[in-house]
Order: C-alpha cells, then structure tokens, then sequence
C-alpha cells in the first residue's frame, strides 16, 4: 500500500502507519508495511470481533479444509447462480397465480433496491461478528425466503419473502468474494475472484430447459427445489469454518489473548446510525429513478421530487455523520484517499449504467426490429454473462503473470467500446444481425476483463478493508444497473413513439397506443408489410440512439480507469504476512508453527505476540 493513501485526516480521524518485522521462510527479516488504521478504530480495539475470529481461523486452516471450502463453494456458487436466473422466468407464473401478472415489474425494482442497499451492512456484519456468523445468517435468510415464495398463499407474502430472499442470496454471493480474498494471495485473488462467477458459462445455457422442466409440475417448486439445495450444500462451508473457529478460540485461551465478545460495545460497532442513512438514502434514490423511467412525467410528481431529495439528504448526512463523529465508521474515510477506490468505483458505476442502458431492451428489439424468434432472441440475450467468464480468468491469468493491473483492466474498457461501436455501426434490424451477435461476445468478454477492477480495489487498501471495499465495489454495479435502467426507460417511452408516429403510415396512427405499448402486436403484423417496417425502424432508430448514449457514457469510464494507480502486486504482496495456509502461500504455516514455538519463551514471545496482533493478513 501506498504511503500517498494514508494522509492524516481531520480532527480525531488521524490515520497512521504501522511497521513490523516479519520473518520469512527462509528465517530472513523483512519489514511489513501495514495499512491505515484509524485512531477511533485501532487494531487492538477489535480483538473481540470478527476479524479476530477470522485472523485465528486463518491460523488453523488446512490444505485439506481449504479444497473442502471451495469445493462447497463452488457447489454453492452454482446453485446460487442457477436460483438467480431462473427466479425471473417463475416471477411471471406467480404472480399470474395471485392474478397480479403486473406487479412483476414493481417486484424487480424492490429486488434490485435491497440488493443495491444491503451489500455495505452484510460487509459490516462479516467484519464485526465474523464470516462464519456472515454465512450462517444469509443462508437461513436465503432459505426462508425460498420457503415463502414457494408457500405463499397472496401476493403481499411472496413480496414480502423477496426481502429475505434477496438479502440471503446478495449475502451469500457477498461471502463467496470475501471468501476469496481471505483464502488467498494477491498472487491468485484475482483468479480466486473469478471462481464465483464461473457457473455463467453452464447456468446460462442450462436455465431454459431447468424452468420448463420444473414449470411442468409447479412455479412453486422453482423456488423450493432451492430451499432444500441451498442448506445442503452450504453445510460443508459451515462446518468447516466452526471447526476452525473452535481451535482458534482454544488457542487464543491458551495464549491468553482471547476476550470475551461484548454484544452491546459489537453493536455500536455496527455503526447502526450510518447503515440507516446509508441504506435510507441509497433506497430513497434508487426506487424513484427506476420506476419514473415508466412515464415520462413520472419525474415532476412531487412525491418523486420529495424521495430524492430525502435520499439526497440522507447520503450527505452519512457522509457528515462518518467523517466526523461516527465512533466505528461504515465506510472508513480512509478508503477514499486511494485514487483506485475512487476512480474504480466511478469507472464501474458508469459502465454498468451504460451496459444496462441496453440490455433492458436487447430482447424487445430482437423480437421486433430483428424479427427473432424468442429461442434466438434469449441465446443472444445470455451472451454478455457467457462470454465474461473466460475474459474474468483470461484477465485474472494476465494479472498474475504481469504482476499488474491497471492496463489489463482499461483494456476491458477499451473492449467495451469496440463492441459499442460496433454494434452502432452495423446493426440495422434484421439486416447484419452477425454484428450483433459479434458485438455481444466482445461486450461480455469485456465486462469479465474488467471485473479485474475489484481485485485492484482489493489491492489498494488493507486486509482489514478488503470486505468494506469488496461489498463497495459490488454495490456500484447495482447501482449503476439501477441508473442504467432507468434513463434506459425514460428513453425508450420519450423516443419511440416519436419515431413511430414519424414513421407509421398514416392509417396506422390511430394504433398508435397499442402497437407502443405491447410487442406482441408489433410481431403480429406480418414482416416486410409497411407498419411491420415501420415498427421495426422506429425500434432500430430508439435502441441506436441508446447505443450512442452508452458509447459516450463508456468513453468516460475509460477516462476514469485510467487515473487509477498501477501498483506492483509483488511490492504489495511481500508487505503482507499470510497466517496460516493461503492459497499462494501454503509455506506460511510452517514460519507460523516456529513463532508459535518460539512464542513459548518469555525473551521471544514480547517481540513476537504484539506483531501477530498487528500485523496484517
């Protein structure tokens, strides 16, 4: 970490530097840089939370526990993955079910908002009560969610269990990136960090025919098929972390280091005045800008003014409340002095809300203006997640060989901007539809280069930071999904029926409305007649339009990729001692187990015990 990201801050927010000497495998000294800590938050205060849990359970991890956790991992992975992209092919049946087929789109808006707000308080909670604690919570949410969707009886409850299934779902994937970046390196983390999002390249493909298969008996089993899977599966990870946590409490009684958990002092922790703001305010904006995308002058209805300025208030009050009197700060400060967090943080939240300007409405264009069927339609629809698995481990394979990450990542960007332009070039309806489909794949193989960004994040800031930037970094992809959305919507209901009352036949613009509003009419007119021509240019000239929205929108998050830092993951790397087995580092153990021993004399143990509190992982 860099001495320029750890400047002394205001009033009691000073932040400093610590030193140690750490020894290596080869009983050499080396000194260990470790990160900012802030004076309110000292490393030595926190030796009853969940990082101290997780220092000892790193202590008394094994080879054979780690294949075990990842093995549960990547089980899980799949599963959590699968559940997620089949939910929205049985939202549709359920709620017809309930006789409220349009609340569907009202429910996804509740989905992406908790999705967007809860990312920060889980990161918190996995830091304060641990990632066992962490786990444990998001699958019993997870699962009683799933219980509820697929028991319910009204609308309201199964509105309601996306609360719980959302949060459950969001935590766990949460989990599974911190698990990555507790479990290894910086050598292998971005590779690590890839595993999570390896299921896109089977689930993808698989959805389909998994939701027709289960839709044959009931929507409902959809969703309990996955309150049995999701518990099972988890269990080995579960296990595997209580034992470890178990025999690190032990040892740290033995040594005599181990407090007590105070729940009242771990609450103040929680910083529950800031989470409040924080999702408040984050709630208050994201609701509004997504559903005014429906109308056009949804956007001057007071009760959408007054959300947003609420929300706005809100934010700025948690960042007021954070810098200067929050005792445990949600989002330390000292995050933001690292050109990386926030140019990475700009950089993502742009793309994603120029990626999502478009895929919104990629499959109303490919039904109307292409003329696809829905089988076509829906294989290039799941390009872009395909095609990000094998760019995040080309990407994360270049990273650990070039030791560097800046230049891989804006070249994930530059990706994205090929596949934009292309796409405004050539596409033209029905016509050069290879140029679409070309445009997809490099678009997708962009976006997974790119999620190299949350291992640079990862990175720039301490080992103490890693989930707080982790859960950040996650966060701005669902927020500038949500912006995307939202301006992709006020687009399209601005600009079509513009284009449509330009283009439609005179006898035709008396179905304005209709053909406006529901594509299935638009398909029903023969192809090649003149409204069906007309339709599909009015769809051909909204959707390019949006293509060159998103292209501008790229260009400046390109602008921001650049103004990160490059920095030498070996420099960064050889300043962290790993305690215990790491992927990467599977040595450590043994420099471990001599420190312990050497611990057992009174001389040595005064010089060794205050740097194994200190020093980071």
């Amino acid at each position: 970490m860099n001495a320029s990201d750890n400047p002394t801050g205001p009033k009691d927010q000073k932040l400093f530097e610590m030193s140690a000497h750490a020894t290596d495998d080869a009983g050499t000294m080396q000194t260990q840089t470790l990160g900012p800590t802030d004076a309110r938050n000292p490393p030595e205060a926190q030796d009853d939370t969940g990082l101290a849990d997780l220092d000892g359970i790193k202590r008394n991890w094994t080879l054979r526990g780690l294949i075990i956790i990842w093995i549960s991992a990547g089980l899980m992975s799949f599963v959590t993955n699968l559940n997620n992209t089949s939910s929205s092919t049985f939202a549709p049946y359920a709620t017809s079910s309930f006789s409220s087929a349009p609340l569907v789109g009202t429910i996804a808006v509740v989905q992406a908002v908790i999705a967007s707000v809860s990312l920060q308080p889980l990161a918190r909670f996995a830091d304060v009560y641990g990632r066992l604690e962490l786990f444990l919570f998001c699958i019993l949410m997870a699962t009683l969610g799933l219980i509820m969707l697929s028991s319910s009886a009204t609308i309201g409850v199964y509105a309601g269990a996306q609360v719980f299934w959302v949060i459950g779902i969001e935590g766990i994937t949460l989990m599974l990136q911190i698990l990555a970046g507790d479990s290894s390196d910086l050598y292998n983390r971005a590779l690590m960090n890839a595993i999570p999002y390896a299921p896109s390249i089977i689930t993808t493909w698989i959805t389909g025919p998994f939701a027709s298969s289960v839709l044959k008996i009931s929507w409902r089993w959809g969703f309990g098929i996955f309150a049995i899977l999701i518990p099972i599966i988890g269990s080995p990870l579960l296990a595997s972390l209580y034992y470890n946590k178990r025999k690190a409490t032990k040892q740290r009684k033995a040594e005599g280091t181990y407090k007590r958990r105070n729940h009242l002092k771990n609450i103040v922790r929680l910083d529950p005045l800031g989470l409040i703001l924080f999702a408040g305010g984050l709630s208050l904006i994201l609701v509004p800008i997504t559903l005014a995308s429906s109308s056009s002058s949804t956007w001057k209805t007071t009760h959408i003014i007054v959300m947003l300025v609420i929300g706005a208030v809100s934010l700025v009050a948690f960042v007021v409340w954070e810098i200067m009197w929050a005792p445990w700060p949600t989002l330390s400060m000292r995050l933001f002095k690292s050109r990386t967090v926030i140019f990475g943080l700009a950089a993502s939240l742009i793309d994603y809300t120029a990626l999502y300007l478009l895929q919104d409405y990629l499959t109303s264009y490919e039904l109307v203006a292409a003329g696809l069927s829905v089988k076509a339609a829906t294989n290039i629809a799941v390009l872009v997640p395909f095609a990000g698995v094998p760019g995040q481990f080309a990407a994360a394979f270049l990273v650990k060989y070039t030791r560097r990450y800046k230049w891989i990542t804006v070249s994930g960007y530059a990706l994205n901007m090929l596949g934009l332009g292309l796409a405004y070039k050539y596409i033209n309806g029905h016509y050069h539809l290879g140029a679409l489909v070309v445009s997809q794949l490099i678009l997708g193989f962009g976006e997974g280069v790119i999620n190299t960004m949350q291992f640079g994040m990862q990175a720039s800031v301490s080992q103490a930071d890693m989930a707080s930037v982790t859960a950040l970094y996650t966060a701005s992809l669902g927020v500038g999904s949500a912006i995307g959305g939202a301006v992709a919507g006020g687009v399209w209901t601005a600009i079509l029926p513009r284009r449509l009352r330009e283009y439609l036949p005179q006898d035709a613009l008396s179905k304005l409305p209709e053909i406006e509003g529901d594509i299935s009419i638009d398909m029903k007119y023969p192809w090649g007649s003149p409204i069906r021509d007309a339709i599909g240019k009015s769809y051909t000239s909204t959707f390019r339009l949006m293509l060159l929205i998103a292209l501008i929108l790229e260009a400046f998050a390109i602008a921001s990729a650049l103004l990160i830092e490059d920095l030498n993951i070996k420099e960064v790397d050889d300043t962290r001692e790993y305690k215990g087995i790491v992927i990467g580092k599977t040595g450590a153990v043994d420099a471990l187990k001599g420190k312990v021993h050497a611990g057992e004399d009174g001389e040595r143990r005064a010089s060794v015990a205050p740097m194994e509190e200190t020093t980071e992982v």
